[in-house]
């Protein structure tokens, strides 16, 4: 293992038992992230990224292959991983306050430490005054922001996240991917992104992993260094992999 490597994926396999047998969702899957790297995962609507992501979070432990996070075989309730759903899974009757402070009571964080904490990264994101409201009285963005404050409180060093921006607006999905650029230049906490958007991909990840249709399977792996400079997105460099992207997304049968 190098020591350098927050996840090494070598041969993963999984496969998903039906009445009539067992269905593969992703077939010998190998790629690695670096500690404090950025990776986005694109591939085929059913190709097996949410499984992905599964397995790194310790919550599918039935696959085949070889999973490490940060040199140690992969394991359920790893403390420093944060996983961020699609849909925020936030509970409605509970403030924003509150909302974010359900990991670090699980975890038994003392209150004086869940409320500097609280208060530290709903500033970060830009809810403090909206600290009292409830998941009802929030737009989309704002319930995501909460989502993605109730990660960074449990101060993760992996942060896993599945589409976490597709159900916004453009406008609101663009300021949530800065906002979330400038946390990771902030903490360098290692990302892995799932999305269905290239642009999404290009913008944030600094590895663009390329799944095939069911069963997934790695077709490409893109590096892209240039994540994280000003302006990025109005550069030619940045225009010229979205349309390579595409063309391979589009070999594979999805024209996002």
């Amino acid at each position: 293992m190098h020591d350098n490597m927050m996840l090494e994926i070598e041969g993963l396999s999984v496969g998903y038992r039906q009445p009539k047998g067992e269905v593969p969702a992703l077939r010998d899957v190998s790629f690695s992230v670096p500690r404090g790297g950025t990776c986005a995962l694109i591939g085929p609507s059913g190709c097996g990224k949410s499984t992905l992501l599964y397995v790194l979070s310790g919550l599918l432990k039935q696959f085949g292959g070889q999973v490490m996070v940060e040199g140690a075989p992969v394991a359920p309730l790893r403390r420093q991983t944060a996983l961020i759903l699609q849909d925020y899974g936030l509970l409605p009757w509970k403030k924003v306050s509150d909302n974010v402070a359900l990991g670090l009571e699980i975890r038994g964080v003392a209150k004086d430490e869940q409320t500097e904490r609280i208060r530290r990264v709903l500033t970060e994101v830009g809810l403090w005054e909206m600290r009292d409201r409830f998941p009802s009285q929030l737009s989309g963005g704002q319930r995501q922001r909460t989502g993605i404050a109730r990660a960074l409180a449990l101060e993760p060093d992996l942060l896993l996240m599945d589409e976490p921006f597709s159900s916004l607006d453009a406008l609101t999905r663009e300021h949530l991917q800065g906002l979330l650029l400038d946390i990771w230049n902030s903490k360098r906490i290692t990302v892995l992104l799932v999305t269905h958007s290239i642009e999404e991909a290009i913008f944030l990840g600094q590895k663009i992993v390329v799944l095939s249709g069911h069963p997934g399977q790695v077709i490409d792996v893109v590096e892209n260094p240039r994540v994280g400079q000003k302006g990025y997105r109005k550069t030619t460099e940045y225009h010229i992999l979205t349309s390579q992207l595409r063309d391979k997304l589009e070999q594979v049968g999805d024209g996002s």
